[in-house]
């Protein structure tokens, strides 16, 4: 059924031809056209039948007829209302007005008179008209793009609220009918992304489930940020600061970051707490990296405050399954991990935070922070890569088989329905 928003779209674009006509009208016409925009609209209807008395043969009569429909249609007089309507099919056949006129004559029926029959015979009379005026649906298929468009950048700008509400109101503007299918597909992509994207930073891990696991496409590139060229250092997203892993003379790996250079080469400063730290990975704001790090036999997937040097651990194990490559979720309020051969997401707020010192024992650390084992088909190495799409909807895992294989996974993520694993 045509919604009474494309109605009023549609409604405005004949105004604009209406009102850029008014000029050439004698004051009676303009005194009908100050009561209409006025709310007078008993006083207008009878100004504009006067006009057209006088001037049956205007150019402008089929619009003149539209807005004495409309009028009508304010007062709740939808006898009349249907009657002009139906004039203008009648004498002004192949004007715009006369596919409004059909729109609004399914809306009567829809809307008012509760007559399904007959909305759908006049929403189908319109759909017909429409099709058939090449111009009239270009410009509708041209303001649906430009809306999705702002949809779209809205959602690129992670302001993924606005992007679905802004997608969504093309399904409550243009009935299904009017939609192309490509372009009925990716509105509705777009609308179920931006859901997702947006319930899923605000979750916590406990609420998240795994909702399809599927092999990586070269299509599913778009969705994941450019690799880093740099393989010997990782930039911070705002490119203020450098970080690498180097093995330092007592043979043991730790963590080293600089402020990234103008020109020349960059100074980097060893992390001294960070000895047996594998890859590391940036916060969203640059302020903080995530690695695991290993000692001795112990385990553990901690976090660096770049600037205070602080650590915080948050999960701690003896297990060797723990994966080497944790990496923040956008949102930067989760870390995604390898363990047990699984994805593990684990929420990290500031509650049950563990402030390494240097002197404290490891001991039985993290056990305040919610973690979820994702149930993956696929069994991974320690040694597997996880990688976040831009919009934290999905999870990319990269690993070589025993064989020596690439095998390249996405894990598509929603929030879980109450009552289901």
């Amino acid at each position: 059924m045509f919604k009474s928003r494309f109605l009023l779209t549609m409604i405005l674009l004949a105004c604009v031809g209406f009102l850029a006509g008014c000029q050439f009208f004698t004051d009676p016409y303009e005194s009908a056209v100050s009561l209409d925009q006025g709310g007078k609209s008993a006083e207008a209807v009878k100004a504009y039948q006067n006009y057209l008395k006088s001037h049956p043969a205007s150019p402008q009569a089929s619009l003149i007829s539209y807005r004495i429909a409309k009028n009508y249609e304010a007062q709740s007089d939808y006898k009349n209302a249907l009657q002009w309507y139906g004039q203008i099919l009648n004498n002004y056949p192949k004007t715009d007005e006369a596919v409004h006129s059909l729109l609004d004559m399914a809306a009567i029926y829809s809307n008012k008179l509760k007559d399904s029959a007959k909305a759908m015979e006049y929403d189908q009379k319109a759909f017909n008209r429409y099709m058939d005026n090449g111009q009239l649906r270009d410009a509708v298929q041209s303001l649906i793009e430009a809306q999705y468009q702002n949809a779209l950048s809205s959602f690129d700008q992670k302001d993924y609220k606005k992007a679905e509400a802004a997608a969504a109101t093309i399904f409550q503007i243009y009935p299904t009918s009017l939609l192309l299918p490509n372009t009925h597909s990716k509105v509705q992509s777009l609308v179920d992304r931006a859901r997702r994207a947006e319930s899923i930073a605000a979750a916590s891990v406990d609420a998240i489930s795994l909702s399809q696991e599927t092999a990586f496409s070269p299509s599913d590139s778009v969705y994941f940020a450019p690799a880093n060229p740099n393989e010997k250092s990782l930039s911070s997203p705002d490119g203020s600061h450098l970080v690498s892993r180097k093995k330092g003379s007592d043979g043991f790996y730790y963590l080293h970051i600089a402020k990234a250079p103008k020109k020349g080469k960059a100074d980097f400063k060893r992390l001294s707490k960070t000895k047996g730290a594998h890859q590391p990975a940036w916060s969203p704001d640059g302020q903080e990296l995530v690695y695991c790090r290993t000692v001795k036999k112990q385990r553990m997937l901690e976090k660096i405050n770049v600037k205070t040097k602080s650590i915080q651990t948050l999960f701690s194990t003896q297990s060797s399954t723990l994966g080497i490559c944790p990496v923040f979720h956008p949102a930067g309020n989760k870390i995604a991990y390898v363990y047990e051969g699984r994805v593990c997401l684990i929420n990290d707020g500031n509650k049950g935070t563990y402030v390494y010192d240097g002197s404290a024992s490891s001991g039985n650390i993290g056990a305040t922070y919610f973690k979820q084992l994702l149930k993956t088909k696929l069994r991974l190495e320690y040694t597997a890569k996880l990688e976040w799409s831009m919009d934290g909807t999905m999870i990319r895992c990269r690993q070589t088989d025993s064989k020596g294989k690439l095998v390249d996974e996405l894990l598509a993520l929603d929030i879980a329905v109450s009552g289901n694993p």
